[in-house]
């Protein structure tokens, strides 16, 4: 409509004589060209807006996506956590402590023991108590070392009858003696070495596996 009116309005101009054909003809020709380009302007304007509209479909898709797997790596996490709580040991913040060369309990360590007796045993169902002996590492005399595992596993083995005495299940009760190993203090002075002569006990997985190593026979046999 616009077009024709300005043509009319031109053709009105160049009948009264305000204009020449040739101006005419190129003012018209300048209104199809700005018409092409409105067109053509429009076209892309459509295209971009369905552009834009796309991307966004994408970009909500996306954000979905993420969602999904922000909550998949929540509920991963949230399960190694607690994998890694099920299979790591518990330590009983209590140390039981042995004179020199001995395994006897001390008074000081039944005590402990009933208390601790009580405290585990709701815990029992579906774990194991671990009870690992040491020693300092001047016991049994110098290069002792055997004696030192056995003094370590006798101190185990009494923690471990108490306990079994007081109601825990023998069937949930493991012993380990570690000798000289992993000493708490440094074996420098005689108040050191007492905290080393002690006896540690860790709840674990009651279904706890070992892992197993395969040796071929033919790699136990002494080299020539």
């Amino acid at each position: 409509m616009r077009r024709v009116m300005f043509v009319v309005g031109i053709a009105a101009l160049v009948g009264c004589g305000g204009i020449s054909k040739e101006q005419y003809s190129a003012k018209e020709a300048e209104a199809v060209q700005a018409k092409a380009a409105a067109e053509d302007a429009g076209k892309k304007v459509t295209a971009l807006e369905s552009k834009v509209s796309s991307l966004e479909q994408e970009n909500s898709a996306l954000q979905a996506q993420n969602g999904d797997l922000q909550k998949k790596l929540t509920e991963t996490k949230a399960t190694a956590q607690s994998e890694i709580q099920e299979r790591t040991p518990l330590k009983v913040n209590e140390r039981l402590l042995f004179k020199e060369n001995s395994s006897k309990l001390t008074t000081e360590s039944k005590h402990a023991l009933d208390s601790i007796a009580q405290a585990i045993k709701p815990e029992l169902k579906d774990k194991s108590v671990l009870v690992a002996g040491y020693t300092d590492d001047s016991e049994g005399g110098k290069d002792a070392k055997i004696k030192r595992w056995q003094l370590s596993s006798a101190r185990a083995v009494e923690v471990a009858k108490y306990l079994a005495g007081r109601g825990i299940d023998p069937l949930h009760i493991a012993v380990a003696g570690f000798g000289q190993a992993r000493p708490i203090a440094p074996n420098d002075t005689l108040a050191n070495r007492a905290l080393n002569r002690r006896a540690e006990l860790a709840l674990t997985p009651y279904s706890m596996k070992s892992g197993t190593l395969e040796v071929k026979p033919a790699e136990l046999e002494p080299k020539q």
